[in-house]
């Protein structure tokens, strides 16, 4: 393929603006590296609440350095996920709430923080581009 007579290369992904798109035009892999670099973060929020840090700070490490990752850009992809790709972004948010929870049950640890699930906030966010 040629764009003003120079040829362009063909990839199998890209990243553009933070969102990796591949040929396909599927998102595992755009899926894949959020949830790979979110998980670097949840082990650093592990080391966070070893050294005893109040769990309010714990999450405010969460909602600021971790959730933002799982929902960068989140109104061009949110639509097209599959469930699997819906169930690793919830294991993330799930093992952080784990974390700063001391293993309370997930719906209850989302109560107590009064934070809604990842699929709800995408839901809202989408309705609100739409226009609804």
């Amino acid at each position: 393929m040629l764009i003003a007579a120079k040829p362009v290369q063909r990839v199998t992904e890209h990243k553009l603006l933070g969102v990796t798109v591949n040929a396909t035009l599927k998102w595992d892999d755009h899926v894949n590296a959020i949830t790979s670099k979110a998980a670097k973060r949840l082990w650093f929020l592990k080391k966070l609440q070893r050294a005893g840090v109040d769990k309010q700070d714990l999450m405010y490490f969460f909602l600021t350095a971790i959730r933002p990752v799982l929902e960068y850009a989140r109104p061009a992809w949110h639509i097209s996920l599959t469930k699997q790709q819906t169930t690793s972004l919830k294991n993330i948010q799930r093992r952080a709430l784990q974390t700063i929870s001391d293993n309370v049950p997930r719906e209850e640890a989302r109560r107590l923080f009064e934070l809604t699930s990842l699929s709800d906030r995408r839901d809202v966010s989408v309705a609100n581009c739409s226009g609804s």
